[in-house]
């Protein structure tokens, strides 16, 4: 099995040459956009988002830091004629943890096929693609996204869809490699009295190529996964067994201590807990499989005001997760954490209100109880709580959002608080973000 190398020793960029690199990742995202130009003249959608974000906690650890985030987005699309070429480019700029600082793109294809005056398929085959800084360059990865869609008017009221999603990702660090399959049925019907009911079910499956590849610090001849010595010692053909105690050679005294923005120097190959993701021992090929039901329920209370009630319950079918750690960054994709990572319920409550033509307003509330199969609780020291983490969290979110001609502007903050069971991920944290939405062209949307 092919070895995974990695450096054993990282350089800070400090002063000037980190303000160079930073001119440097917007440079690129310029000469970008210069290059899409001949698509663009053509393009019936062009839109363009900027937001700036601060936290307080951008590790959602039990140790809180804070940061400055940019992010922004460039779509351009065809119009709702049966061919077009649709694609786009994304930032995510982090100021104090630049090393998770990503740039990504799509450039896709979709057709439209009419079926009578009710009906329409909608096919879409799309390629991705995300390179992060060398900090972080083991998140590097390569994708194609394929969709398959079905809309239907039952009756004028009633809308069916049936959507199939297929996406395959090849990573730098070949541990996240994976191909996944979701399936979506919703039914939406539409009363008279400005009421919509919403009811749906997803399939998921998810397959990990090779997720026990064991990765080789270099110059060094042993393993990076090791066991720590008060772990127990399962065999290697035990893969379904957990792999409780870990330790990383550049760590400290046990798997799960230090602090998270200490071990974020260790980069993609390592947890915030310093934590290895990649499990001790050689294993097959890793499933899972969930399914999801939910309901909404939306009523418009006079001309200005709606409310909204939802929920939606997943189980884990099949499988857990393969990886020894998970993290879970604020705005910044992790490929240990997903929609296939948990099993559990939520629930929640908005509030929409039109306070003038052009100014909107809402208020959210969320509650989501989680369960993370594969994932033991450790105390603060890395020892084995002996439970399967479970999260219980609380958010309450406000967005305010003035609608222009073609340019939207919006402020939002979010408040979250979240009880887990390992204490590591035991914290509350304040999310602010305000930005701008541009529409340089507007065309009707194929899956509306």
């Amino acid at each position: 099995m092919k070895a995974i190398r990695m450096k054993s020793r990282i350089k800070l960029k400090r002063g000037p040459k980190r303000q160079l690199n930073k001119y440097i990742f917007f440079s690129v995202i310029w000469l970008a956009l210069i290059s899409l130009r001949p698509a663009l003249i053509q393009a019936g959608t062009v839109q363009f988002s900027l937001v700036q974000h601060s936290t307080n906690n951008i590790f959602q650890t039990y140790q809180p830091v804070s940061d400055w985030l940019t992010t922004g987005s460039f779509f351009f699309g065809g119009d709702s004629s049966s061919l077009a070429l649709y694609g786009g480019l994304d930032f995510n700029y982090l100021y104090k943890y630049s090393g998770l600082s990503s740039i990504g793109g799509q450039l896709g294809v979709d057709y439209l096929i009419p079926v009578g005056s009710k009906s329409a398929f909608y096919l879409a085959a799309e390629g991705q693609g995300v390179l992060f800084k060398d900090l972080y360059n083991n998140f590097n990865h390569a994708g194609l996204k394929l969709v398959a869609s079905f809309k239907s008017y039952l009756t004028p009221a009633t809308v069916l869809r049936l959507e199939s999603q297929s996406i395959y990702r090849s990573y730098k660090l070949g541990i996240f490699d994976y191909f996944s399959e979701m399936v979506n049925l919703s039914l939406d019907h539409y009363f008279k009295t400005r009421t919509t009911l919403k009811v749906e079910a997803s399939y998921g499956y998810k397959y990990f190529y090779h997720p026990g590849e064991i990765a080789i610090i270099e110059g060094e001849a042993a393993p990076v996964a090791m066991i720590s010595s008060s772990a127990p010692v399962y065999g290697l053909s035990s893969v379904n067994q957990p792999t409780s105690f870990f330790i990383s050679q550049q760590g400290g005294p046990g798997g799960g201590h230090g602090r998270p923005a200490d071990n974020y120097k260790q980069g993609g190959s390592y947890s915030l807990r310093g934590v290895p993701y990649q499990t001790v021992y050689y294993t097959d090929p890793r499933s899972i499989q969930i399914l999801a039901v939910s309901g909404l329920l939306a009523q418009g209370l006079g001309d200005r005001v709606g409310l909204s009630l939802g929920g939606m319950k997943q189980w884990n079918l099949r499988g857990e997760n393969p990886f020894s750690a998970s993290d879970e960054y604020y705005s910044v994709e992790n490929p240990t954490s997903d929609l296939f990572s948990w099993q559990g319920f939520s629930l929640k409550a908005k509030l929409t209100a039109s306070l003038t033509d052009r100014l909107q307003a809402e208020i959210q509330y969320d509650y989501l109880n989680r369960e993370f199969p594969g994932l033991e609780s450790l105390d603060l020291e890395g020892v084995s709580l002996g439970v399967i983490r479970e999260d219980r969290r609380h958010q309450l979110s406000t967005l305010v959002q003035l609608d222009l001609a073609r340019v939207s502007f919006f402020v939002s903050y979010s408040y979250i608080s979240n009880a887990s069971n390992d204490p590591w991920f035991d914290w509350s944290g304040n999310f602010i973000s305000g930005g701008l939405k541009w529409n340089l062209s507007v065309s009707k949307s194929k899956q509306q």
